[in-house]
């Protein structure tokens, strides 16, 4: 008898590529930077505001976005750090994150992972699978 194979397709929950980014620069020096190498045009939006159930206090995290209409494509630059705390606080090391939203091929995000890397003002960048975070659900802004 012949065996039978079944494969099991899995799609991640999330729509979005994550991408640490370490400096000890500020927000919109990082920005700027990121604009003026990468061609892009990150804008600051209204900060991201969520409140924290273990501080009982509401936090806001700088937010800056970008809209690539040729490939449909949409970018969040978040702070990690505020005032009173950390955007997702298992991963304090990070400064910013980077997301990512639309279709993107594993060689553009490569590209853009050494780009980044390759500005002086950055220390570190990182590609960060969001399923093995405790803090998500915070992503999904």
């Amino acid at each position: 008898m012949k065996k039978k194979t079944h494969r099991l397709s899995f799609k991640s929950e999330h729509d979005y590529i994550l991408i640490g980014i370490s400096s000890h620069e500020n927000d919109y020096r990082v920005c700027w930077a990121i604009n003026n190498d990468l061609g892009t045009n990150f804008v600051k939006t209204e900060n991201l505001k969520i409140f924290n159930q273990k501080l009982s206090a509401s936090q806001e995290f700088s937010l800056y976005i970008y809209e690539n209409e040729d490939s449909l494509n949409r970018f969040h630059l978040v702070a990690n750090r505020c005032e009173n705390g950390y955007y997702i606080p298992e991963l304090k090391n990070i400064d910013f994150f980077l997301q990512i939203f639309g279709d993107t091929a594993d060689d553009y995000i490569n590209e853009l992972i050494k780009r980044i890397k390759g500005l002086d003002i950055i220390t570190g960048v990182f590609l960060i699978d969001p399923e093995i975070l405790r803090s998500k659900d915070r992503l999904e802004c």
